[in-house]
């Protein structure tokens, strides 16, 4: 590749966070990565591994505590991390473009989608009234943003997420940047939007000649959209190369960890995450991975190893890289718990949800009925903005309903949370697809868990509380030290297992999950749908599980609802679903899931000799 196709190089990058007593502790690294015009390069590995942190940093943002300790980012002629914060500000948005994961917090709710387009074109390009105009139009037609014209009169909330995280990119785009750093872009998509969105992607890049760097933990998706991948863990590159050789052969044992854990969408395979957790900090004098790996030596704790070249195309930080070691597979079949007989533990009866304006109500869930049984795991998918978030809200309590019942162990609930018995309000949890929005900031995670048995278990005493509080902490694959963190100072995955070890805490019989998965990484994912499996299978706790990645439902769910426009479109066994789907919708949403290469086979895990 010749250096001028380079558009950024991204070298020996090294990252801090000022800790409470005054003293740095690394969290990024040994960083050296290149991002190429016309390319998009594919940055992975686990939450809490320095990916979000990498790229805030290599274009020059420092927020809060952090500390950028060495290393350049060069934009052209440009070294980001060496200009003053008034020179960045008018790289930012111009040459250069950010955008974060959660579309939603990142438009102004007071502004409409005309004036937060408008800002940074008459910033950086002067443009000014018609011109202006005719430029808001183009773009968000491009990103195929439906009625442009009278999308510019409307605010955010007035948008599904999909459409809002086109808005986004129609933003990011509207000064033709030369870098454009997604991070997480599709979370909380549903497979069809998210297949457009990376489709919009693919086609600006090649387009407009942009270097895009993706980061996402959805490594089907990286092997569809990606040229080349880079996998980090504990704050370094351990893995990179080619996507179709990284990916297919991949030489790092983390590597081939995180692809064991991604779900099987034949579902064959059973779950497979990878034990313990990352460290929260670079480790200096061992190889980070060792204290996970199953094929670790005396060797690999001696000294960090380099990231080296392995067979020409890739490079790989592993001192066993050369002898091609194979992580043991978990290859199980996948064995869902078995669902109890008897009357059913949740029946919704011809459940109607609208959203009301001062003038008219708008249906937003159309008579949908269904049962879950004890046990049993019943997964709700759907597009973006097909009703599958009202309808759980409205089951929990907390969305009015227009008419219908839902009824809990054969008694008809209110429809008002607050009216609702204490019992119920705890046999019955919800977790929330974003956690930002559920967590209180101003509690450290100790409390949050905690509070659950405070308010319905106060026999326990605060050791007993702490106690369960550090277990739970344990099942989602959290450090016990983080249990005085704020969720200021977590992850967006951490703040998710959070939120789920919460809904735990209360022992509940029903889960509601509102896309709890969307936030993690695959082997986080595999450890909290395996959680799930066993309270189904130990507690006989059942889950409504609304989801958007359908490999995922696959592998924890015993039938699947279809809701499309707020309609039931179909409904039974996951398997026959997958296989032989009767509704046109649901053939849609199957095939629009991501596979890794061409087979129709699907995923196939990666195959390598001992």
């Amino acid at each position: 590749m010749s250096t001028s196709s380079v558009a950024l190089e991204i070298s020996d990058l090294a990252v801090a966070y000022t800790q409470r007593d005054g003293s740095l502790s690394k969290v990024v690294s040994d960083v050296d990565l290149t991002l190429h015009r016309g390319k998009v390069l594919g940055v992975a590995g686990e939450s809490g591994c320095g990916k979000s942190t990498m790229a805030l940093a290599a274009i020059g943002y420092r927020p809060g505590a952090m500390r950028i300790l060495g290393g350049t980012s060069r934009l052209s002629d440009v070294d980001l991390l060496g200009l003053p914060l008034a020179k960045l500000r008018q790289v930012w948005g111009s040459r250069v473009v950010y955008v974060p994961q959660a579309s939603s917090l990142t438009l102004t709710p007071a502004l409409t989608i005309g004036t937060q387009m408008a800002e940074p074109m008459k910033l950086h390009l002067g443009l000014r009234g018609q011109e202006l105009r005719a430029r808001q139009v183009e773009l968000l037609t491009e990103v195929g943003v439906p009625n442009p014209e009278a999308a510019l009169q409307r605010y955010p909330h007035q948008f599904s997420g999909g459409q809002q995280q086109r808005i986004n990119l129609a933003i990011a785009l509207s000064c033709n940047p030369e870098v454009l750093i997604l991070d997480e872009p599709t979370t909380g998509l549903d497979v069809t939007t998210q297949a457009r969105i990376m489709s919009l992607l693919q086609r600006v890049v090649a387009q407009h000649q942009t270097a895009a760097m993706l980061v996402s933990h959805d490594l089907p998706l990286l092997a569809e959209v990606c040229d080349q991948v880079a996998i980090m863990y504990g704050g370094q590159v351990v893995e990179a190369g080619p996507v179709e050789t990284l990916l297919s052969r991949p030489a790092h044992p983390y590597t081939k960890a995180l692809l064991a854990a991604v779900p099987d969408p034949s579902g064959k395979r059973a779950l497979s995450a990878i034990p313990g957790a990352p460290p929260h900090s670079v480790v200096e004098d061992a190889c980070p991975f060792a204290p996970r790996c199953l094929h670790a030596i005396e060797q690999c704790v001696q000294g960090n190893p380099r990231l080296e070249v392995f067979e020409g195309s890739q490079s790989v930080r592993c001192v066993r890289a050369g002898e091609q070691v194979a992580l043991t597979i978990d290859d199980r079949p996948l064995q869902l718990p078995e669902v109890r007989s008897g009357s059913s533990l949740l029946r919704v009866g011809d459940l109607w949800c609208e959203y009301r304006s001062r003038r008219q109500g708008t249906p937003v869930v159309k008579g949908v009925s269904f049962d879950v049984a004890q046990a049993e795991t019943l997964a709700i998918v759907g597009e973006s903005g097909s009703g599958k978030s009202t309808l759980i809200r409205a089951i929990a309590g907390l969305h009015p309903l227009s008419s219908g019942s839902v009824r809990f162990e054969g008694v008809e609930l209110a429809p008002d949370a607050g009216k609702r018995p204490r019992s119920i309000r705890r046999d019955m949890q919800i977790v929330f697809q974003n956690p930002d929005m559920s967590l209180n900031p101003r509690h450290d995670v100790m409390s949050l868990i905690a509070r659950p048995m405070q308010l319905f278990e106060g026999e326990l005493s605060r050791r007993d509380r702490e106690e369960r509080v550090r277990e739970l902490l344990s099942q989602v694959n959290l450090l016990q030290s983080m249990a005085h963190r704020y969720p200021a100072e977590l992850s967006g995955g951490q703040k998710q297992r959070v939120a789920i070890a919460r809904a735990f805490a209360a022992n509940p019989k029903l889960i509601l999950a509102d896309e709890i998965t969307s936030a993690l990484d695959v082997s986080v994912q595999a450890a909290i749908l395996s959680l799930l499996s066993s309270l189904s299978a130990e507690r006989g706790t059942s889950v409504v599980f609304v989801s958007h990645d359908l490999a995922v439902v696959r592998a924890v769910a015993h039938r699947a609802l279809v809701l499309q426009e707020g309609v039931v479109r179909e409904v039974g066994p996951v398997d026959r679903l997958f296989e032989s789907p009767e509704h046109e919708y649901t053939r849609e949403l199957v095939n629009a899931i991501p596979t890794f290469g061409a087979d129709a086979g699907g995923f196939q895990a990666p195959v390598a000799s001992a």
